[in-house]
């Protein structure tokens, strides 16, 4: 079966856009950096929760967590979310200090909607 894909006639790496290669997909850079937040908020809690079970609550307010912003476009939508996202459980970092230490973390990440050449922050109670 290997023989039959031929690298320069299946892959024509010319044939790419620039502009598409950067394009991850149609996904805008707030699109994506909110993802990897909910992704590492996500990883995070499944990764530790057993250990730490404070949190289960900060599980519970992200799977409750809704924004409703109609007529909004991506470049305010999704740092608008991650804004409410860090509201919403920021009242929890009074009750551990677990959940406090992956809020701190991820207001670094949250930072990058300003500064997209910001390094994102990458950590052990915050996974990447």
């Amino acid at each position: 079966m290997r023989d039959d894909f031929d690298y320069d006639d299946d892959l024509s790496y010319n044939d790419f856009d620039e502009e598409e290669e950067d394009d991850d997909f149609g996904m805008t850079f707030e699109e994506d950096l909110y993802l990897m937040i909910r992704e590492k908020l996500r990883d995070t809690v499944q990764e530790f929760k057993a250990q730490h079970p404070m949190l289960k609550k900060l599980e519970n307010a992200i799977s409750n967590f809704k924004v409703n912003a109609k007529n909004t476009d991506d470049s305010k939508f999704y740092p608008l979310a991650a804004k409410l996202l860090s509201e919403h459980i920021k009242p929890l970092t009074e009750e551990s200090e677990e959940i406090e230490e992956i809020y701190n973390n991820m207001q670094t990440d949250i930072a990058r909607f300003k500064n997209q050449r910001a390094h994102g922050h990458e950590g052990e109670f915050y996974l990447s």
